[in-house]
């Protein structure tokens, strides 16, 4: 387990967060309720027709299964780098590696589950709390009395979306072991992720429209987009640039990393969950899509087993995904990314 501790510290997380807001994933609805609402989007997709693409002239390789599970799929943090992906449940973490036995680490792990460079992170029992990912007991980083919405990373840094009794939603960070007031919202915050200092957040005002925004956990004030209308993302990721998906118009979004610009990127695709590495990726209900930085389709892997896809993560050798595979059970499985070309005639 030692070995795996030295790997986070090693490879930094911009590949974690390809992930996700991924963290935190618990039940509820991407606008007016917690949690980041991924079974909604998932069940929606369900309904939809898949959006046609190009064939691909690569053979579609097989997915490997890593892992199942008794749990929701809905609940569990999944975060990827090159050396191997991290599945985090309420009471286990998971190691797992393509060729390996999983590595099964049991533990309660409270809520608000994510990673650092070198911990997991979450909350319980009144306070934020830490437990080196090669193993070891559980210490207190800071209290907080209130259980927060969920936690965003970046190396050692950290964030967290905290909703008040009076409903009112607040950013915060630490400086040590004392929490900090980022941003106190006017309405509704639905996901937040993080990049180096940058902290990014989808605002829902009270008339209904919504807006990205940016700040820095340093401090300073908040940059927004212009408004917009319809329904709020349900999920940001951040590789360099922040990407999402607008579900009204079937398309994905890259905005420029101080949000005063944006381009659509795809357009006509189904695209929930997302990840990013040095492509985008999309689940799908009849399985998953590589779409280039350039904005095209470049393969689809078609998938035989149906299920609710509830999280995705990607690093440039290789995407994982969770599925809700039914009977409160879930399952991890993991694509090569390498190209493989079909066999001659």
């Amino acid at each position: 387990m030692r070995a795996w501790s030295d790997t986070w510290a090693r490879t930094g997380w911009l590949g974690c967060l390809a992930l996700a807001c991924v963290i935190g994933c618990d039940r509820g609805s991407s606008d007016g309720q917690a949690g980041t609402g991924l079974e909604g989007v998932a069940k929606a997709a369900e309904a939809a027709p898949a959006p046609a693409s190009a064939p691909s002239a690569s053979v579609p390789p097989h997915p490997t299964r890593l892992l199942a599970v008794p749990g929701s799929a809905y609940g569990a943090t999944l975060v990827a780098v090159e050396q191997g992906t991290t599945l985090l449940t309420g009471n286990a973490a998971y190691h797992l590696v393509q060729g390996r036995a999983p590595e099964r680490w049991a533990q309660d792990f409270g809520f608000a589950r994510s990673l650092t460079a070198d911990h997991i992170l979450y909350w319980s029992e009144g306070a934020v709390r830490q437990v080196p990912t090669g193993g070891g007991e559980a210490t207190s980083v800071a209290q907080l009395p209130h259980q927060p919405q969920r936690f965003v990373t970046s190396g050692d840094h950290v964030a967290w979306l905290d909703r008040a009794a009076d409903g009112r939603f607040t950013l915060h960070t630490l400086d040590g072991s004392a929490p900090r007031l980022l941003h106190a919202a006017e309405g509704y915050v639905g996901t937040l992720a993080m990049e180096d200092e940058r902290v990014y957040f989808a605002e829902r005002a009270p008339d209904r429209s919504w807006r990205l925004g940016v700040l820095s956990r340093s401090g300073g004030r908040v940059h927004y987009t212009k408004p917009k209308r319809g329904r709020l993302p349900a999920m940001l990721v951040v590789a360099e640039s922040l990407y999402y998906y607008d579900g009204p118009s079937s398309s994905v979004v890259r905005v420029s990393p101080d949000l005063r610009s944006e381009e659509v990127l795809a357009h006509d695709v189904i695209c929930s969950p997302m990840a990013v590495a040095e492509n985008v990726y999309c689940a799908q209900p009849a399985g998953l899509i590589e779409i280039g930085i350039d904005g095209g389709v470049r393969r689809t892997f078609p998938l035989e087993e149906r299920g609710s896809i509830s999280a995705l993560a990607a690093t440039s050798t290789q995407l994982t995904w969770v599925t809700d595979i039914g009977g409160d059970q879930l399952a991890v499985d993991s694509l090569p990314l390498a190209v493989t070309e079909p066999p001659g005639p």
